[in-house]
This record gives C-alpha cells, structure tokens and sequence, in this order.
C-alpha cells in the first residue's frame, strides 16, 4: 500500500492527514521545510471536532523529505492559490507515472498549473465544501462538513476513481462532477461571498447567517457573482446559490474562513485568486461587479496593512 502525500499541511491538508492516519494509511506531510514537518510529526496533529472533543493524532504520520523520493499513491496538493508554482516543484519527486495528482484549492489558475506540471491523465481537480480551521499551532479544527466535488472526465477517469477511494478511505463524502469549470466557478461564487464578507468583518460563518444585515449583503455579493459567472459561461452547479451558502454557514457557525484566517496571522491571502477571474469576466461581458470590485479593493488594503 502506497503512501499518501500532503502538499501543504494547513487547514484542510491537516484534516485529509488526521482522516488517513486514523484510518491506518501511511501520510507524508510536505512542508516548507524538513524543520516545519519533523515538528508537525514530533507534536502529532491535534484535531477538534463539531462537538469541541479533541484527539491528538501521531502515528502514520510522517515528513516527507525525511522518508526519500519513492512514489507516492497520490499527491492532494492544499496549498494557497499563489503558492502552487513553488508547491509543484517541491512535491514533483514523489509523483510516479501513476500518481494521482489532487488539487483541493480556492480560485482559479491552479488546475492549469498542475495540468501542465503533470498531464490531464494524472490530475484531479476538487473543490473542498468542509470547514477547516486552524486556530493554533498543530490544532486543526473540523467545525463541520464532509463533502468533497472532483471533476472527473474521460482523461483522468483511472486517476479520479484512485482519489474518490481515497477520499472515502478518509469517511469523507465524495461526488464526482463532469464539469470542471462549473465545479470551480461555483466554488468561486462562494468564496467570494463568504471570504470577502467574512475577512472585511471579522465575522465567523454563523454570524453571516444570523445577522439580518449581514445575511442580506450575502445574498447580493452572491447574485452579483452568480450573475458574472453565467454571462461568461460558467452557470453554478446548483440553482438556489444563496440559501446554499448560508445553510452552509449555519451549520458551521464557528468557522472563520480562510481569507479570515490569513489576515488573522499576517498571511498573504487568495484574493486575487478569488476575485480576479470573477472581476475580469465582468469587464470582459459587461456585467458591473460594485460589491466584489469594492470587497476585493478593500481586502488587498487590509493586506497591505497586516504587521510584517
């Protein structure tokens, strides 16, 4: 039995990692640095659930570059948006001709770049519907949700049905989705709404939810995203995208997403990812986009603000 390779063990990479190893599968965590994954190893993986229980999780867990180069059965790459050129290089050593190449990341731009790294037979892109966060150093908390979309097609139907098993193998709930695209594009959709709104107020998901005001910008920034995605093309996966997303946020009240959760720690964030294909296509179709233009000006500044 092949190991499992994590590019990037944060939020969501931890969570896939504690899943596998508690299901008795060998996990490679590839980090920024041999030091960064040997502490993550050392320590274990503290994991909270829905119901605030807690596990601490070490055995199957393993650095990568202290284990050598052997192929790996699949490679689930985690990393943010702006980090997949570096992350591609780094995890190329452990992809073997039938490794599974897994992209579980916001925005656009990432699935071209794997595309390209690896082929369209090997690569599986997804998109992750489960609340990750990372409240402190080695604690991964699961505030709720199991799903998790791959787009599956005619190229990488072998490579595909490997990370559905996979997946499952972690009790996580897999669809499989025939248009990339619209998979990506539908995600984008909400990301837009709740990162933007959640980073620009501090506010965790329940409280986009609970909030009459808050509830209400919700659903505008997604009509005005859904309205982008269908002039250029790219109609959602679902018809109701409004009362998708807040029941989402409802049922993992205490979730801060991850644009909120870079800005906390003085991260860079996935802004440009999320946002600039949503605000190109709306120049490019004419359709005006005030809200997320207003949103995505107002985080980079908030970036630029962070402490160094």
């Amino acid at each position: 039995m092949q190991d499992i390779l994590i590019v990037g063990p944060g939020a969501v990479g931890g969570l896939l990692a504690a899943r596998w190893a508690r299901a008795g599968r060998r996990v490679l965590l590839l980090d920024r640095t041999q030091a960064s994954e040997a502490r993550l190893v050392s320590r274990g993986l503290r994991v909270i659930d829905r119901s605030g229980k807690s596990r601490s999780i070490r055995r199957g867990l393993l650095s990568a570059r202290a284990q050598g180069r052997a192929p790996v059965s699949a490679a689930f790459f985690c990393v943010k948006a702006q980090d997949t050129a570096a992350a591609v290089k780094a995890a190329a050593p452990w992809v073997g001709p039938r490794t599974a190449v897994v992209g579980l990341q916001n925005g656009l731009g990432h699935e071209r770049r794997l595309r390209r790294a690896f082929g369209a037979r090997r690569t599986v892109i997804g998109t992750c519907y489960f609340a990750a966060d990372r409240p402190a150093p080695f604690t991964f908390a699961h505030n709720g949700g199991e799903d998790v979309l791959l787009a599956a097609n005619a190229y990488n139907k072998v490579a595909a049905a490997l990370a559905r098993r996979l997946l499952k193998q972690g009790r996580w709930t897999v669809g499989l989705k025939r248009s990339e695209e619209r998979m990506l594009w539908t995600k984008l959709c909400f990301n837009a709404a709740v990162n933007g709104l959640g980073a620009l107020c501090a506010a965790p998901n329940g409280r986009l939810a609970s909030d009459p005001a808050l509830r209400e910008l919700v659903r505008s920034v997604i009509a005005e995203a859904v309205s982008i995605s269908r002039k250029a093309g790219h109609p959602p996966l679902y018809r109701h995208m409004a009362g998708l997303v807040l029941r989402g946020c409802r049922n993992a009240p205490r979730q801060r997403n991850s644009t909120l959760q870079d800005l906390a720690a003085g991260r860079v964030t996935e802004t440009p990812a999320i946002f600039g294909p949503l605000l190109s296509a709306a120049a490019r179709t004419g359709v005006p986009a005030p809200q997320l233009t207003a949103i995505a000006a107002t985080l980079k500044r908030l970036e630029r603000s962070r402490p160094k």
